[in-house]
């Protein structure tokens, strides 16, 4: 007898077709990790990183002083090698000139000439020193590095009656200069000079103006000449002069 075979059943679940199964996807590749500045860690470092964010001025990064350094240029201005010099040339000029005529032209005459000078020198810088202190202003000269000389010329000129403020040194017009430069010959010519003129020691200050311009002219094409220095164009790192701080 043949014997016939009823068909099996399939379960529905496995008759499903394969795209009813959820894809499969592969996991992601690692992400590479992010390279992050090296952030300064010693001291050095820091201070590097310190002076190259500071703003320039005559074609170097300008650093505001703080008081001690403002204490330690005003005993170099007014007792130093720089007011030794300028004092050394005025009284040359008054010796040559036979002024004041009281004091002669003999070697008496010469160091009562070095004395008054000097004394003029150090009443000068008190009255800067305290003027700069009074109205936080920054009467520290600096040379212009890289710059033509028209601009070095300029540089010398505007620091007898500019200062500089604030963190970026911008320039702006002041009396402490001429103040200070006129209270010493004053000073002198009324009290200890033999014509005891005070007028005359206003017409005597235009020896210490010319002094402080001449010395300013010495650091620029002298003591602070660089050869390699890049070119800096006139008008290039020169803030604009504002009328007060």
């Amino acid at each position: 007898m043949a014997q016939t075979t009823a068909p099996s059943s399939v379960p529905a679940a496995q008759t499903a077709p394969d795209s009813a199964k959820p894809p499969q996807t592969l996991p992601d590749s690692p992400k590479p990790p992010t390279l992050h500045p090296r952030l300064p860690q010693t001291a050095e470092e820091k201070e590097s990183a310190r002076i190259a964010a500071l703003g320039k001025i005559n074609g170097r990064p300008y650093d505001q002083p703080s008081h001690k350094d403002q204490f330690i240029d005003y005993l170099r201005d007014s007792y130093g090698l720089p007011a030794l010099g300028r004092v050394t040339v005025r009284s040359l000029y008054e010796e040559a000139r036979g002024k004041p005529s009281g004091w002669g032209q003999d070697f008496p005459g010469f160091a009562q000439r070095m004395g008054s000078n000097a004394a003029i020198t150090a009443i000068n810088g008190n009255v800067r020193f305290g003027m700069e202190t009074l109205f936080k202003e920054d009467m520290k000269y600096i040379p212009c590095h890289g710059c033509s000389v028209k601009r070095k010329i300029g540089n010398a000129l505007l620091a007898e009656i500019t200062a500089r403020h604030d963190v970026n040194g911008h320039r702006f017009f002041t009396l402490t200069p001429v103040v200070s430069d006129f209270s010493g010959p004053i000073i002198a010519n009324a009290t200890w000079y033999p014509n005891h003129d005070p007028i005359g020691g206003v017409v005597a200050s235009r020896t210490v103006f010319a002094t402080r311009v001449g010395a300013h002219l010495f650091t620029e094409f002298v003591l602070e000449r660089r050869h390699h220095d890049p070119r800096l164009e006139d008008h290039q790192n020169d803030p604009r002069i504002s009328p007060h701080p």
